[in-house]
Formats: structure tokens, C-alpha cells, sequence
């Protein structure tokens, strides 16, 4: 669940002396602050969406709004704490970095795959478009596990699964069944090598498990 919000704070950037309040029609104590609000993710990752800095009197709060870019430079710095400015950037990069490993390790997996499907073993499962690969076979679109039987030159014979699913997050909970002949139902299947190094092109066949 993300938690998201937002909130804000006022940093006092010190006296600058008495002069005539309008609002108050006295002289008053006049001081710089910064007015800010800042969005955040997690309460930890922020950026600021508004500031706004003041030379403001102490009594009723009014005074005279500046140009943030200007009073900065004359500050010559932001006194907006680091990780409310920059919290949003390092959230970014994270997401950036876990997308990239993410890819990387796709990459991988694709390569060892391949390497399965070009050196194919009696006992390796496959997790397949059903409809795909045996077309017709169960009642609408399914994904399953097939099991290599025979391994005959280029062609590789893979058993049929008794159960399919609708979804293809319901083959994971097989995957401990699958070493069993109980879990296919007696048919066979047979495919040239080279097809099922396509198939794996096309995502039809999704990963290559050998113990």
C-alpha cells in the first residue's frame, strides 16, 4: 500500500528590525521566513510543491512576499532541509535501480532459458501457453506445466498436464507436483527443438525448470 500526503512548515530566517506595520498602523518587529509545503510518499520521500519567502511582522503576519530565486541567491542557500527537497529524487532513483535489476535479471533468465531449450533433458518442465502448444486441450485459454519424456535428435517429446489454468500465476503452486506422473494426464506432444526455442521468443513458453 502506498501512503502518500502532504503537509508544510515555516523556517524563521531572522530579525530584521522595527519598521512601520501597515496592518497594525504601529511600528513593529519585522522578520524573514520562509513559508513552504512539500508532497511525500511513505512520510520518507518528499519534494516541495510551494514556498514562498516574507519579510512578515511578528504581530499580525503581514509584510511583503519576494522572489524566491532573487532572496535565495542573496541567502546563498536553500534553508529547506535536503531531504524535503530532495526525497522525491532519491525515491526516482530507486524505482530507476530496481527496474534495472529487474531487466538485467530478465536478461539473464532469457539467456539460461535458451540454453535449456537448445540442450533439452528428460525430467526439464516447462511453463507454457497451453494454447500454444496443445491447442484445444482444455477448455479455453490455460497455462500450464509440461515435462520433457524423450529427447530424440532435434525432436523433444513433452507430457500434457491433466490441469490448466486461467491464469498464469496458478502454475507456480504446481510446481512441486510436477516431478510426478500422476500430475499428466497420458498424452504426448512432440516438437521440433528449434519450435520451442520460438515458442520461448514469443513467450509461449515462460521459464525452463531442471532440477
Amino acid at each position: 500500500m502506498i501512503i502518500w500526503g502532504s503537509g508544510g512548515d515555516v523556517v524563521p530566517l531572522g530579525a530584521v528590525g522595527t519598521q512601520h506595520c501597515a496592518t497594525c498602523e504601529a511600528p513593529r518587529e519585522f522578520r524573514n521566513v520562509l513559508n513552504y509545503r512539500y508532497a511525500h510518499v511513505w512520510y520518507l520521500f518528499s519534494w516541495v510543491t510551494e514556498k514562498a519567502y516574507f519579510t512578515a511582522c511578528t504581530v499580525c503576519g503581514r509584510g511583503v512576499r519576494h522572489e524566491s530565486k532573487a532572496f535565495e541567491a542573496q541567502l546563498g542557500r536553500s534553508p529547506i532541509p535536503h531531504y524535503r527537497r530532495f526525497g522525491g529524487l532519491v525515491l526516482l532513483g530507486l524505482i530507476a535501480s530496481v527496474v534495472v535489476v529487474g531487466i538485467v535479471a530478465g536478461q539473464r533468465s532469457n539467456v539460461r532459458e535458451d540454453a535449456l531449450l537448445h540442450d533439452p533433458r528428460v525430467g526439464d518442465v516447462y511453463e507454457v501457453d497451453l494454447q500454444a502448444l496443445a491447442p484445444g486441450g482444455f477448455d479455453g485459454h490455460a497455462w500450464g506445466l509440461m515435462r520433457v519424456v524423450a529427447v530424440d535428435g532435434e525432436k523433444v517429446s513433452l507430457e500434457v498436464p491433466n490441469t490448466g489454468y486461467s491464469k498464469a500465476s496458478g502454475v507456480y503452486r504446481d510446481l512441486g507436483k510436477a516431478r510426478d506422473d500422476s500430475y499428466y494426464s497420458g498424452d504426448v506432444l512432440s516438437y521440433p527443438r528449434q519450435d520451442l526455442v520460438r515458442l520461448h521468443e514469443r513467450n509461449d513458453i515462460s521459464d525452463v525448470h531442471r532440477q
